[in-house]
């Protein structure tokens, strides 16, 4: 059997993070930009360790605004959410080095020098996302339901909880409240479920947003992994 290449730049845990990502996994892009960042998702194609990693980017005329911000140097940042048996989200910074359109479309990036994860399941340890706790009609009053934000736009969110006896699955078009702490103070976001999903112990639900803008900007001013 072939040896495991290691890497110079990461350490043990980030590689094997980082080696959750397998080709062909979505993956969401946040690039920066002028006015604010733009997020799209596209696959991930694959790595060299300590080199560079590499996207597909379409060549299509709806991504044109996309390729134009990809300029050398710029940076983006990648996001997957990675819904199986590992049940964790992972994030990292890096920079564009190429953007190429033949023989198909493919961005190359510098290679990650930090990787951040959130164990979704039940392990203990710092969040690195948006912590927030729940209220609903289908939750008790006594109970304090928390979860964590693990996507994030300006029209909804998705929401990954781990499941409870006496935590009901909430059905879609369900009211629910978001509560989470800015700057010392609680902050409340009203919204709707809008699909949800079970895997194992964890539940995802997508939402959609139905209170003021501004509350919603001020979150994403924080947004989840690596601002």
């Amino acid at each position: 059997m072939a040896e495991k290449i290691q890497s110079n730049v990461l350490s043990e845990d980030n590689l094997e993070s980082l080696r959750t990502l397998v080709p062909g996994d979505t993956v969401d892009l946040q690039i920066a930009m002028p006015a604010a960042p733009k997020r799209v998702k596209t696959d991930y194609i694959g790595m060299l360790i300590d080199e560079c990693l590499l996207f597909h980017i379409p060549t299509s005329a709806k991504w044109i605004t996309v390729r134009d911000a990809l300029t050398v140097g710029n940076e983006v940042v990648v996001r997957s959410v990675l819904e199986g048996d590992t049940g964790q989200v992972i994030a990292f910074k890096v920079k564009v080095l190429k953007l190429l359109s033949k023989p198909s479309g493919l961005l190359i990036t510098t290679f990650p020098k930090r990787i951040e994860s959130i164990g979704l399941r039940a392990v203990k340890r710092a969040q690195l996302g948006i912590s927030v706790t729940l209220e609903a009609d289908v939750y008790p009053d006594d109970e304090n339901v928390t979860g964590i934000i693990i996507d994030l736009s300006e029209k909804g969110c998705k929401v990954a909880l781990q499941i409870k006896p006496n935590w009901p699955v909430m059905i879609d078009e369900a009211e629910v409240k978001l509560n989470y702490s800015l700057d010392g103070k609680e902050v409340a976001l009203s919204a709707k479920v809008k699909n949800h999903k079970l895997d194992n112990d964890v539940v995802y639900y997508g939402l959609a947003f139905t209170c003021e803008e501004k509350w919603i900007k001020k979150l994403l001013s924080r947004h989840t992994l690596l601002t």
